[in-house]
């Protein structure tokens, strides 16, 4: 690999640590919008990590065809420190109206998938406190 195709490849790897840091953002200011549970952080969080590998994965592959080198480290975690010190102060705003949002069409479809669920369980108590109980047969003893 040539110069220049090292510099290429080291000024796309940094446009994609600044992305990285984007969608770390995001992320963040959507969980801050949404109360959950410290567990499902836990899962969330694992989820996240196997999604930005993914994303970082593919990059990588595209853009040095996977050769993973120094400078590779440098340009992603380079892109990231530059993303959080300079452009999310800028961002702010923008990302926590999406995130916002976000937290809000998740809770809207939560709401709508356990619906059916909710209401099932109230009619099985209903079902089960109109049960009638037999009376105890005391002429048996």
């Amino acid at each position: 690999m040539g110069l220049l195709a090292q510099i290429q490849a080291f000024m796309l790897t940094f446009i994609l640590g600044i992305l990285a840091g984007l969608i770390f953002h995001y992320y963040q200011s959507t969980l801050r919008n949404i109360r959950i549970g410290r567990y499902l952080l836990y899962l969330l969080d694992l989820i996240m990590w196997i999604i930005m590998l993914i994303i970082i994965g593919i990059a990588l592959l595209v853009i040095n065809q996977g050769e993973i080198r120094a400078y590779v480290f440098i340009a992603l975690i380079s892109g990231g420190l530059v993303y959080y010190k300079l452009l999310a102060r800028h961002l702010q705003q923008p990302i926590n109206v999406l995130g916002r949002a976000t937290a809000f069409l998740a809770k809207a479809i939560f709401s709508v998938l356990t619906k059916p669920f909710i209401v099932t369980r109230g009619w099985l108590r209903a079902q089960y406190q109109k049960r009638k109980v037999p009376p105890i047969d005391d002429s048996a003893e």
